[in-house]
């Protein structure tokens, strides 16, 4: 009886194994990249989104001498909606007139394993990188939907700019946590739709977050929470443009192109970020099928209770051998 058991137990174990290797996938580091001024953002390019569509608004796809991932052309936004080869997805173009809400929708579904939910875990899940310039910076809010449904959209501040064809030219890479969205650890997602916003807008922080401005849920008729803090340059702060100075309100005003342009009452408070590149991050994983959030023992848990189901069961045999004895 107990060898049996125990052939029971190993093989239960086994099997766990193998449930778990199932569920989560983690791809072959067949084409490693490097992003960020120090090269710091490390991600695979097998790992990056493989469709994009454009669900509303101004948009436009153009060339960019600066677009950062030249080795991975395919799979840049623009090329992805329609683009030709390496090619920037502009979102709530054109710069100059009335604001464009404008949006765009990205997935994984066409990865040639056929793992096409991103699988949430501890850290930075993805980033996306914005083509710009050091002193402007156009930013953005996701939604990410899940088995569960679509967020609501979530406002984060950029990291850092990377120069590369002249110290004021180059891309912007904003990283996201998936749990800050809500998601549990393991909890997948299918696709993530970006949108603009304008100056109006404000963002109500998450737990953690308050006071900074910049880690939160986005209020687009800006009514609750606070003004949007991330990434004002310098470039509309005390210079004067064509017809004047413009100032800062606090609002995003560097993010937005807040001016006059020699008309008067025509203002753009339009965001338009200009998509380069998306990719899951680090050591991603990704699943076939959606996961939704449940406890999920630690191997080493699932060894102590098999085993003392082992030991309990043989503790009865032996108590019912003596009974009868």
């Amino acid at each position: 009886m107990i060898p049996k058991l125990l052939i029971l137990t190993i093989g239960a174990l086994l099997s766990y194994g193998i449930v778990e290797a199932s569920i989560f996938a983690t791809p072959a580091q067949a084409s490693p990249a490097t992003a960020g001024p120090s090269n710091e953002f490390v991600f695979d390019t097998d790992n990056s989104v493989t469709n994009a569509e454009v669900l509303s608004g101004n948009t436009v796809t153009f060339g960019h001498g600066h677009t950062p991932f030249i080795n991975d052309s395919n799979n840049n936004i623009g090329t992805l909606t329609g683009g030709s080869l390496g090619t920037v997805l502009g979102i709530g173009e054109p710069q100059f007139g009335p604001f464009s809400a404008s949006s765009v929708k990205v997935s994984w579904n066409d990865r040639p394993d056929g793992d096409k939910f991103l699988v949430n875990q501890s850290g930075i899940d993805f980033y996306i990188f914005e083509s710009g310039n050091r002193s402007n910076i156009d930013t953005m809010a996701i939604s990410a939907t899940g088995a569960k449904g679509a967020t609501d959209f979530f406002y984060e501040k950029a990291i850092n700019f990377t120069p590369t064809t002249s110290s004021d030219v180059g891309y912007w890479t904003f990283g996201y946590d998936l749990s800050w969205l809500g998601f549990e650890d393991g909890e997948t997602i299918e696709s993530l739709t970006i949108t603009n916003f304008s100056a109006f807008a404000t963002v109500n922080p998450i737990a953690g977050s308050e006071g900074t401005g910049n880690r939160g849920f986005v209020d687009f008729d800006g009514n609750t929470g606070e003004k949007i803090a991330g990434g004002l340059g310098d470039r509309f702060l005390g210079t004067n443009q064509f017809c004047g100075p413009v100032t800062d309100d606090g609002g995003p005003n560097a993010n937005s192109y807040y001016l006059s342009w020699c008309n008067p009452g025509f203002e753009n408070f339009d965001t338009d970020p200009d998509l380069v590149y998306i990719a899951a991050a680090g050591d991603a994983k990704f699943s076939k099928s959606h996961i939704v959030a449940q406890a999920v023992p630690e191997p080493t848990s699932v060894l102590g209770v098999l085993l003392a189901g082992v030991f309990g069961v043989s503790s009865t045999v032996k108590s019912r051998y003596k009974k009868q004895v």
